[in-house]
């Protein structure tokens, strides 16, 4: 590369970088929260985090529904959290001990396996939590930490599952919380400004600590995605690390996650798009994708997404919920399609057990999502979104892709008729075949640029999709 091709550390500079194709070729990301959390695994089984009511932000996060948020959940005397730590662990049990646990359990660990399960998801990339707020790093770090030391894994999960993702065929992206260390700066979070003023910084050391941990991260790993959470101590810091990652993995991307204490923001930051539900960070300077929490957009919009969520109401397992929490099949494939219609991603979590198994139940969805794509996903994988003259058809709703100069449609839902009208982007050549995946086309015939498609039966319980030729 030469001096002129590579990135500085300015926002002028790093907002040149492009989302590279591969990441929209893949449409499916595979998400892991895995820590020493993961060892009492417990969060209140209350709402979905979009959902608890914002008007008490006390409440919300004394039960918030994210078990990986334990270590600050449990310092609510009076919660669920802090009654489950006592009666199973003991009240004067800590937080650190958890983390021992976690280190012991990794020696039946198989990332072979996982991988391999991943692969057969479907998905192209898979991001792994290497630190979350507790400070864990999931790696053998030599960045010393200078208030917790040895607070990491002595095996490399890191290196290790990288390199199982990779010999799969997958991209593989790393996960860091920036904004939240506990280990640093811990007081008890129960509003968005106890949550805003816990970011630690320059006076904490942090700054220093949280770069040279990503510097690692970058050299030792080189991963395709940085996926950063919260925010970051300091703009500039974010620049140089951001810098560094462009120049070292040209092909790689990054989030929308890096607000600073220091730093400006854009006029529109917390602004929420038409068409958003569940939760959006606010825009830092510096980005590349949009990740909102889950929720999706409905609509396309001028900049690449992609929806962020657990299979249940938690990222991490949390022993509370069930298999009737967790997402269905059909509310994953309809996921899927409808992402890929409006230009987004879907980077679904799973919450290994402290005992390193991938629950069985989130297991199932991930075998499901990869059926459905066997056959209908030369409609989803490597394709662009097509904006449609209507949103909805028969009294559902539809949406479209291309690829390779063929058109799919896709319809949410079991229309009531066998028979579709749907109104075809301006611009399509002359159809001349229609047909259904994992189906059959009875009768199909366009008329002044509307498609008339009759289906014997329709093919899925949640998605249908038609390859149209031109």
């Amino acid at each position: 590369m030469s001096d002129k091709a590579l990135y500085q550390p300015t926002a002028e500079s790093l907002s040149s970088h492009e989302v590279p194709d591969w990441f929209l070729d893949a449409k499916f990301g595979i998400f892991i929260h895995w820590g020493p959390y993961s060892i009492p695994a417990f969060a209140p089984h209350k709402l979905a985090i979009d959902k608890i009511d914002p008007a008490d932000e006390k409440q919300g996060f004394a039960n918030t529904p994210y078990a990986a948020w334990y270590q600050n959940t449990m310092l609510f005397e009076d919660g669920a959290t802090a009654r489950y730590h006592a009666e199973t662990y003991g009240s004067d049990y800590p937080y650190e001990r958890f983390g021992e646990a976690f280190n012991a359990s990794l020696s039946g660990w198989d990332p072979v396996a996982w991988a391999r399960l991943f692969r057969r998801s479907g998905a192209g990339y898979v991001v792994l939590v290497t630190k979350h707020h507790d400070g864990f790093a999931l790696w053998p770090s030599e960045v010393e930490n200078p208030n917790r030391p040895g607070w990491h894994t002595e095996r490399d999960v890191v290196g290790e599952l990288a390199e199982a993702v990779r010999a799969e065929g997958l991209k593989f992206g790393v996960y860091y919380s920036g904004g939240v260390d506990w280990t640093f700066k811990h007081q008890r979070i129960e509003s968005f400004m106890d949550f805003m003023t816990s970011i630690p910084g320059e006076a904490e050391g942090y700054t220093d600590y949280a770069t040279a941990q990503y510097e690692e991260l970058i050299t030792r790993y080189r991963p395709d995605y940085l996926w950063n959470d919260i925010a970051y101590p300091s703009a500039q810091a974010s620049y140089d690390v951001l810098a560094k990652y462009y120049n070292a993995v040209p092909e790689g991307l990054t989030n929308d996650r890096w607000i600073a204490p220091d730093g400006q923001l854009p006029a529109d930051a917390f602004d929420k798009p038409e068409g958003l539900t569940g939760l959006l960070p606010p825009k830092p300077a510096v980005w590349d994708v949009r990740t909102p929490e889950y929720g999706m957009f409905d609509r396309i919009l001028p900049f690449v997404w992609e929806t962020t969520r657990g299979m249940g109401h938690s990222f991490a397992y949390n022993r509370n919920e069930t298999d009737a929490d967790y997402l269905t099949r059909d509310d994953l494939v309809a996921m899927l399609a409808r992402a890929a219609c409006f230009n987004g991603n879907v980077l679904l979590n799973v919450g290994p057990r402290g005992d390193t198994v991938i629950p069985p139940g989130q297991a199932e969805r991930l075998e499901a999502a990869g059926a459905w794509l066997e056959t209908a996903g030369p409609s989803i994988l490597g394709t662009r979104p097509v904006e449609l003259p209507e949103r909805e058809a028969g009294g559902v709703p539809v949406g479209a892709t291309r690829r390779d100069g063929a058109l799919y449609l896709h319809v949410f839902g079991v229309p009531e008729a066998q028979t579709l009208k749907v109104s075809l982007p301006e611009g399509l050549g002359p159809v001349t075949s229609v047909t259904q995946y994992g189906g059959e086309v009875s009768d199909w015939s366009v008329d002044a640029g509307r498609l008339s498609l009759t289906v014997p039966t329709w093919a899925d319980t949640a998605v249908q999709s038609f390859k149209l030729e031109s």
